[in-house]
């Protein structure tokens, strides 16, 4: 056993529950088609594996001023949209 890391960059169709503001959680919307829900997933059942996982963000517009940061372990959103 050792650590790993899962990176993925993709474009479009992303910012489930726009309306929520910094610091507030967010759930999801659960539409079988949002990217932010399928990504949530992916943790749940990654930690329902018993992988210990450190960090889990989901960063809409990287490196930007408009950057916008969803903590996929606490589901806290750091930012507005």
């Amino acid at each position: 056993m050792g650590v790993f890391r899962v990176e993925v960059q993709a474009v479009g169709a992303h910012g489930c529950e726009r309306h929520l503001k910094d610091s507030e959680v967010v759930i999801g919307c659960e539409r079988h088609n949002c990217v932010d829900c399928i990504t949530r997933e992916y943790i749940r059942r990654l930690k329902r594996a018993n992988s210990s996982i450190d960090i889990a963000l989901l960063t809409h517009w990287p490196g930007t001023e408009q950057e916008v940061n969803d903590n996929l372990l606490t589901g806290v959103r750091m930012g507005n949209f």
